[in-house]
């Protein structure tokens, strides 16, 4: 029988059972005309208005230019297979993006916060980023959202979306809000410094902050808007005095019955670079990585993530394990986010980006394209 005289519910079933990531699209709907119908249609009963999702992270580009064509649509390069999708998302232009679980949240100049599906345009109104206290006091609108983190029960929607966790303002505090909430509410018992990175895991939101220590909000608990101390990175292991650090992360990480912390520090240098506002520019010199485990309350230095990987940026940070090969394993793949100093520089971030390879201490590209901005630098979506 040919492909093409195939019975329309026969393909239909078939493309619901086949096509689930963005890249079984193309080969599904090239045999025939009536294969790419049925692909489009299996597109549109999944809600995804911007085709499916990818099957491994994609980094989304910054906004190309002012012109009105642009301000329609974002790109997104594959890691899967290296090429480069287009999809339409008005929604992020002009604003600071921040992403977690595969959606996005935005902050535009008049302090207005969205959380934006990419593929499926859903939105979901958050409380403005003014209506946390002293903000326009203290900090400026691009300032609002520094890190968002979803706590979701599968895929998040309005209906379903129990917490968004973020961190907020020139201070890295924790806030926290429900969709339909008026305002956000600020974790000030137990805040004593900047907060580098928030993460969801064991049931337990953790920090960690720029005094090295790692706390947790017992966020569905009796005293959610706590933050009590858990531990802290211990001076042998890491002492931030004798290195310049730039950046660092939490990620919780299962490993067989352990339940481990990783903390990843990472680490910069300025190189001298010609710049017209900045002498000097930032580039990433390495990455530590230390474990904490929950269980024995034993910290240790981590060289070896098995087949793991771990994505870090602007994103919520998080770990995958890809067994194709295509992502290459016991590495960091990380964006660029010291936001300080790209914000200041004429062409903005997205210069400081590649692979890091614990094992042999190296830096790669993942990306080689030119793509910058002072908003919002190529950004991870998982």
């Amino acid at each position: 029988m040919e492909w093409s005289n195939m019975l329309p519910e026969v393909v239909d079933i078939i493309a619901h059972k086949h096509i689930n990531f963005y890249e079984d699209y193309h080969p599904f709907a090239g045999v025939c005309k009536s294969w790419h119908s049925a692909a489009l249609h299996n597109a549109s009963k999944h809600h995804y208005v911007n085709g499916p999702p990818s099957r491994l992270p994609s980094l989304m580009l910054a906004e190309k230019s002012e012109d009105d064509n642009d301000k329609e649509f974002r790109e997104l390069f594959l890691l899967a297979n290296k090429s480069i999708r287009k999809i339409r998302l008005p929604e992020a232009y002009g604003k600071v993006c921040r992403s977690s679980s595969g959606w996005l949240v935005t902050v535009g100049e008049d302090h207005a916060a969205q959380l934006v599906n990419p593929l499926s345009h859903e939105t979901i109104n958050l409380p403005k980023v003014d209506t946390f206290p002293q903000f326009v006091d203290n900090s400026q609108w691009h300032q609002g959202i520094t890190k968002l983190l979803l706590l979701t029960n599968g895929t998040p929607s309005s209906s379903a979306l129990p917490l968004v966790v973020v961190l907020w303002g020139c201070s890295s505090k924790l806030g926290v809000c429900r969709p339909g909430d008026n305002k956000w509410i600020h974790v000030r018992k137990g805040w004593g410094s900047s907060i580098y990175d928030v993460t969801y895991y064991n049931k337990r939101v953790y920090t960690f902050d720029g005094t090295c220590n790692i706390k947790a909000c017992d966020v569905y608990g009796g005293e959610p808007m706590v933050l009590v101390n858990v531990t802290r990175l211990p001076v042998r292991l890491y002492d931030r005095k004798q290195e310049d650090l730039a950046g660092a992360y939490i990620i919780g990480l299962d490993d067989g019955e352990r339940k481990t912390l990783l903390v990843v520090i990472r680490h910069g240098l300025y190189d001298e670079i010609e710049d017209e506002f900045w002498e000097e520019t930032y580039k990433t010199k390495r990455f530590l990585v230390f474990g904490y485990d929950l269980g024995n309350g034993k910290w240790s230095a981590v060289e070896d993530l098995g087949k793991k990987t771990l994505f870090v940026g602007h994103n919520s940070s998080f770990w995958i394990e890809d067994m194709t090969g295509v992502i290459k394993s016991n590495s960091i793949y990380y964006t660029d986010d010291v936001d300080f100093l790209y914000r200041a520089s004429k062409d903005g971030g997205g210069r400081d980006i590649g692979i890091y390879s614990l094992s042999e201490k190296t830096i790669e590209p993942h990306f080689t394209g030119e793509s910058r901005s002072c908003l919002t630098p190529p950004i991870w979506i998982q």
